[in-house]
């Protein structure tokens, strides 16, 4: 990322697409899920967002991206409404979203392919179905066995059962996606 020492407009604009990208396709994106997008985006399409991620109770949590959205919100790119109904957040485009990506419109078009998969492949997954593929290619290393990644995710998630930690696995080595840990098995922008 073409770091702006003053202002990370190249941020700001990535939480806004993101959040248009995903009312486009008429899902709904919290805090949560905005949370795990942008990890895997850095993590698994080598996007260098320039955040750093820790396990928190709902998977990875990076404070920049929480202030950062807060800041993108107060610039009038984005609504941070609270859904009685779910219990959580649905984040929509406000007002000045388009003026937001503009100012980063170099990146934005740079980064085009590698949104366009991730939201192809990760866009109709819930907050929780993304704390647990987020949690996994935390998790991975290069020398683990599956057995031993099963082991150290549900280690980490309990309320994940082992099937189901089995089948998400299976899912992200499918699609080629632990592959691509494996490489980058230091990570990226992770602490």
């Amino acid at each position: 990322m073409a770091a702006n020492n003053e202002i990370p407009w190249e941020r700001y604009a990535l939480i806004a697409e993101i959040v248009d990208r995903f009312r486009r396709e008429n899902t709904t994106l919290g805090k949560t899920a905005l949370q795990k997008t942008i990890f895997l985006l850095q993590r698994l399409f080598g996007v260098d967002c320039d955040y750093s991620y820790t396990l928190y109770t709902y998977g990875l949590y990076s404070a920049d991206v929480a202030r950062d959205l807060n800041i993108v919100e107060g610039f009038g790119a984005v609504d941070v409404l609270y859904d009685w109904g779910t219990n959580g957040y649905d984040i929509r485009p406000a007002a000045a979203t388009e003026e937001l990506r503009k100012r980063a419109a170099p990146f934005l078009k740079e980064i085009e392919g590698p949104l366009d998969r991730l939201i192809a492949d990760f866009g109709q997954f819930t907050a929780k179905d993304l704390e647990l593929r987020s949690t996994i290619i935390y998790l991975a290393k290069t020398s683990m066995s599956e057995t031993d990644l099963v082991e150290r995710v549900h280690d980490v998630k309990p309320h994940f059962s082992h099937a189901l930690i089995e089948a998400a696995i299976r899912e992200l080595k499918n699609k080629g996606y632990l592959d691509r840990v494996v490489s980058v098995a230091d990570g990226i922008g992770v602490a």
